[in-house]
């Protein structure tokens, strides 16, 4: 399962990934892009890992191939929700980015989160997206 949201007064990216079955995160990479696409450079992600079971090598590639366009697109901050396996296997893979990412206990705390970062990091940039 794979669900991908924008909030665009937020400039914000959502994804949520549930059970996802063997080499099925290959289409995800489309789904992601066009919805990233919508948002300005610097947006944000909150990323929320129902389950992670039974992702191989292949998923795992085209997760690092999501990450990498995101970072390229401009995304400046990522939270991580969820399942620790899932956080954990998205931190491994992820290292590489030029994006910061953080782990979160709940949806709610990654909301407040990155709401917090923006206010603090950028009260004095213009945001192209309000």
């Amino acid at each position: 399962m794979l669900e991908v949201k924008v909030d665009l007064l937020k400039n914000r990216l959502y994804i949520t990934l549930g059970r996802i079955q063997k080499n099925r995160v290959k289409n995800a990479y489309e789904v992601v892009e066009k919805a990233a696409k919508k948002l300005a450079s610097g947006f944000t992600c909150v990323t929320r890992i129902i389950d992670a079971r039974d992702i191989d090598q292949n998923d795992i590639d085209e997760i690092i191939r999501i990450q990498m366009m995101l970072a390229d697109l401009g995304m400046s901050k990522a939270i991580r929700v969820g399942v620790e396996n899932g956080k954990l296997l998205l931190k491994q893979v992820g290292k590489g980015t030029e994006y910061i990412a953080t782990d979160a206990a709940t949806l709610d705390k990654a909301e407040q989160m990155l709401d917090n970062w923006e206010k603090t990091t950028r009260c004095n940039e213009d945001k192209p997206w309000k």
